[in-house]
């Protein structure tokens, strides 16, 4: 049995007539009368009876005519399923993640990604960026997001945005004199670091800061993540300089001043292997395309 033959036939049944059938569906009459009577044959069965004014079904065509109706209607929905996985709107989405853009970043886009392809699932991996890297190269993911990559053959780097500092300070820290340069808080107080694996990673990137802006801070820790840096600087152990997103969030013990003369320094990136076609990874493109266009027009428009 061929797809054209149910249809031929169901356009028959509906219309209760060969030649209206065949206006309908904009083809010749003798090829749908060639089909159906070739699908009778191997059925077995009379599906219509011809009459004067043209056709009516048979018992045995009534329940064929039922069960046509559900194969095109199976046959259209599946068509369309194809059609959107070639889109980008089908299928899950293999996503890596390291640090800070899990904050902030990752869920507003991919709240806007969810909407753009409502029917695709986000699976969301905890990889460091070495890992994400071999989970790029070996098929597992499809983009990984993180700040700051090495370069690698295959793999591109692609910015989404950059945002603001922030100084973490101790709850109890009186601002006093810095409140106008935050930055010097670390002529007294000790700088806590964070990652410490990574490289290049955030702390590198503080350092290269302080660096520019004649600062020498002392090291009092470096700690593993964002977390324990934190948890360093509210129990008094040191100051820690941390991206905007992370100043979003209420953190027991510390409190945030902002760097306003540091602003747009510390970026958020994504990663994927040049020459993956994915529709998945074509349609997380070009959402963090919108999302960049977005964020960018928020910012001069605030």
């Amino acid at each position: 049995m061929e797809l054209r033959q149910f249809r031929y036939f169901v356009a028959v049944a509906e219309e209760g007539n060969f030649g209206m059938a065949a206006d309908r569906l904009n083809v010749s009459q003798p090829p749908i009368t060639r089909q159906v009577r070739k699908l009778e044959e191997e059925l077995g069965v009379t599906l219509l009876k011809r009459t004067s004014k043209g056709a009516e079904l048979t018992p045995a065509g009534a329940v064929f005519l039922d069960g046509a109706r559900q194969v095109l209607a199976q046959v259209a929905r599946t068509a369309e399923r194809c059609r959107a996985a070639q889109r980008g709107e089908l299928g899950t989405l293999e996503v890596g993640y390291f640090g800070s853009p899990i904050y902030r970043v990752m869920p507003r886009l991919l709240q806007a990604f969810r909407k753009a392809a409502p029917d695709v699932e986000v699976a969301l991996h905890r990889l460091s960026k070495s890992e994400q890297i071999a989970a790029l190269k070996a098929g597992q993911i499809h983009i990984g997001f993180g700040r700051y990559y090495a370069p690698e053959p295959g793999i591109a780097v692609e910015q989404i945005i950059t945002e603001g500092l922030s100084v973490a300070v101790p709850a109890d820290f009186v601002s006093g004199a810095v409140s106008d340069d935050p930055l010097a808080i670390f002529k007294t107080m000790p700088l806590v670091l964070f990652p410490k694996s990574g490289r290049p990673n955030f702390a590198d990137e503080v350092v290269a800061i302080l660096k520019r802006e004649g600062v020498e801070p002392t090291i009092g820790a470096v700690s593993e993540d964002v977390r324990s840096a934190l948890t360093h600087t509210a129990i008094g152990a040191g100051a820690t300089i941390v991206p905007g997103t992370v100043a979003d969030f209420a953190w027991s013990g510390v409190r945030f001043l902002p760097l306003r003369a540091l602003a747009m320094e510390c970026p958020v990136n994504c990663i994927y292997r040049k020459a993956d076609t994915s529709p998945l990874l074509k349609a997380i493109r070009a959402t963090i395309r919108d999302f960049r266009r977005d964020y960018a027009q928020a910012g001069a428009d605030g």
